[in-house]
């Protein structure tokens, strides 16, 4: 071989290489730009075994939505032919929502579609996976692994609402209240199921049951407080004033802070402590505004609040 044909060899090699380099760059980039854009969401393994003794877990058992901190769910999702188990989920915008996902049958793929939330759901193992999302919108799933002849039908839902909307929603279902024979909604009522679902349902859940080990329950608890001497216009302060320190609920030692609402007007306050009373325990004389204005002004600290709380529940 001359060097005429040595270099013509070499030339084309050099274009190749840097052809190569190039398509190799340009896929770089476009990886990058995917994981700025859109974010990376790789499923991770939270737990192996036999699909029995995972299925038998408390998360699997009732599978669903959970609240566990204020902003942040748990969702738990159990794949099987030809359904997702629950097939419609709601998430609230903008929630820091951990979903954990495993198969009761044969390898299922959870898709869902407009996102890049792509995760394979093997029975024995649950895969756990974080996201956020930023817009309001209902977004199909889909099975993208073959699982039988049904396999087209293995359709779900997640319906991301606005956070108010979800939060009262869950707190008091569609917000209306009236008596078998169509009498007029109670709006003090449903006053109060508002203002809870929007401010306290966060942390004590829709249903006052509280989040273990965080946040103490209220039904049942605050129909208790009210009842004692004192006990109203604690529940009033610490609405106004906040409360902070360690406190004991139903045996249970909790020890965080919970914020002031004095923001909120009289009549708000009073009604959503006619909601927290009603959680699980027995009727009581509604709050009024003016025992709310009342409270308003004493210029309490949070551990002021606690050295009260202290006084009413003393033995």
């Amino acid at each position: 071989m001359d060097d005429r044909h040595h270099h013509e060899i070499a030339k084309w090699e050099r274009r190749w290489i840097a052809a190569s380099g190039l398509m190799t760059l340009m896929f770089v980039i476009l990886i990058a730009y995917s994981l700025a854009t859109e974010g990376a969401h790789i499923a991770q393994l939270a737990g192996r075994g036999s699909p029995q003794t995972l299925l038998q877990q408390p998360l699997f058992t009732d599978p669903g939505v959970r609240v566990v901190g204020p902003n942040q769910l748990q969702v738990s999702i159990v794949g099987q032919a030809f359904v997702w188990v629950p097939e419609t989920i709601r998430v609230p915008v903008g929630s820091q929502v951990e979903f954990y996902l495993t198969a009761r049958d044969v390898i299922h793929g959870w898709q869902v579609e407009n996102t890049n939330l792509n995760v394979e759901v093997i029975p024995g193992e649950v895969s756990r996976l974080r996201t956020t999302f930023d817009r309001v919108g209902r977004y199909r799933v889909t099975c993208n692994e073959y699982c039988g002849i049904g396999h087209q039908n293995m359709i779900g839902w997640i319906e991301v609402v606005p956070a108010s909307q979800w939060a009262l929603d869950t707190a008091v279902g569609d917000a209306t209240v009236a008596t078998d024979a169509g009498a007029a909604v109670d709006g003090a009522a449903v006053a109060g199921a508002r203002v809870y679902a929007s401010n306290c349902a966060a942390c004590h859940g829709p249903a006052g049951a509280g989040i273990a080990g965080a946040f103490p329950p209220l039904a049942g608890h605050a129909a208790e407080l009210a009842a004692l001497d004192g006990g109203r216009a604690y529940l009033v302060d610490s609405l106004l004033y906040g409360l902070m320190g360690q406190i004991v609920v139903n045996g249970v030692t909790y020890n965080g802070v919970m914020p002031a609402w004095a923001q909120l007007a009289d009549g708000d306050i009073a009604a959503v402590l006619d909601h927290v009373v009603g959680l699980g325990g027995p009727a009581a004389a509604p709050f009024t505004a003016g025992e709310v204005a009342a409270e308003r002004g004493k210029g309490l600290a949070p551990a002021d609040v606690l050295t009260l709380r202290q006084r009413v529940v003393a033995p």
